[in-house]
């Protein structure tokens, strides 16, 4: 098992690219859309000449590997933060909030005008980013990092703090001082003889 978070975060991101790029494809061979991902993405990049040139797969293709390991990282580091209950729920939510931030708002501008896109076109786009988001989540799961975060859980819920109880691995807060007991031994005045 991978230790480190940032290359399980990019693990996980890739392995989840895949399974996006595979359901794309997959619903670009039906005919539901006439472009693939790494066209869309290159379309930030190049003018809407190139957009059909094997450069633009080699330009999209990277930036779209590079967003994806990115988002694999910062999925694992949210998980280690809330905790892996939902987990699936939570994949996907986080993939369809990546489909509205990239799509809609940071790509959706520059690719006006460039991409012919229908309503199937973007629910192509959807689909494949529910799907992204389901497996970050299966992945995430495979590699056994939920189950390392569900250990942390389980031992930090055996301790004093509660603000450690919901997966947080650093205090909020400083502990308050335990009050002493008045029945304790350690203050108790010694009999007199």
């Amino acid at each position: 098992m991978i230790k480190d978070k940032v290359i399980r975060g990019i693990l996980v991101g890739l392995l989840a690219d895949t399974v996006k790029l595979a359901v794309n494809y997959s619903l670009y061979l039906f005919g539901f859309t006439s472009v693939i991902f790494w066209q869309i993405t290159a379309a930030r990049f190049l003018v809407k000449e190139d957009l059909f040139t094997p450069w633009a797969y080699l330009i999209g293709g990277a930036a779209d590997i590079t967003v994806s390991a990115g988002l694999g990282i910062v999925f694992i580091y949210i998980i280690h933060l809330l905790g892996n209950k939902f987990l699936f729920i939570k994949g996907i939510g986080f993939g369809l909030a990546v489909w509205v931030s990239l799509f809609g708002t940071l790509l959706g501008q520059s690719v006006q005008g460039k991409i012919p896109h229908n309503a199937s076109a973007i629910m192509v786009t959807m689909v494949a980013h529910f799907f992204f988001g389901l497996a970050l989540a299966v992945f995430t799961r495979l590699l056994g990092y939920s189950k390392e975060i569900a250990t942390e859980n389980r031992e930090m819920k055996n301790r004093d703090n509660p603000e450690l109880r919901r997966g947080l691995n650093f205090r909020l807060a400083s502990l308050p001082a335990k009050k002493l007991q008045k029945n304790s031994r350690k203050l108790r005045k010694p009999d007199k003889p």
